[in-house]
């Protein structure tokens, strides 16, 4: 399973680098760009993101209100706006466009992409779950009885002999 994950992602990087060596730059602001793209992880904006806030975003988007949002999650309407500001503020564009006087909220087309993302990550988040359960569960079928001879609960064996 990890070694399924390590293997997929190896060959997805491998990909990602014999594209972009089959692409020539053509000028110094397509070098900028692509050096911006292909920024360490460690360095990026997306560092700070707490999966709640994605889960907020994503929430707010499929009830179209942040009232409806934070009902569904169990949150006070706040904290969800709380949220999806955080959200916004780490990525640095605007996700959302509140309504005036309506409770109703409108997703930017940025939003949009950023939802179709956190819905990735959410479903992938759920996999790796589900896949640790499986995995512990498979475990504690593996557990052999020898496990009662040090078992304080478990009725002596009688002698051998």
């Amino acid at each position: 399973m990890d070694d399924t994950f390590r293997r997929q992602w190896a060959i997805q990087l491998a990909r990602e680098r014999a594209e972009q060596a089959r692409i020539p730059t053509s000028s110094f602001d397509d070098e900028v760009a692509d050096a911006v793209e292909r920024r360490p992880l460690e360095r990026s904006r997306w560092l700070g993101l707490q999966i709640r806030s994605l889960l907020a975003l994503v929430a707010v988007a499929e009830e179209g209100s942040f009232v409806q949002a934070a009902r569904r999650l169990g949150y006070s309407r706040s904290t969800i706006s709380h949220q999806i500001a955080q959200l916004e503020a780490a990525i640095g564009v605007s996700l959302v466009v509140r309504g005036s006087g309506s409770r109703s909220v409108t997703v930017t087309p940025a939003g949009r992409v950023v939802v179709a993302h956190g819905r990735a990550v959410l479903r992938l988040l759920e996999n790796a779950e589900s896949q640790l359960g499986e995995l512990a569960r498979r475990e504690r079928g593996r557990r052999t009885p020898a496990r009662a001879l040090w078992d304080p609960v478990a009725p002596p064996r009688p002698a051998a002999g």
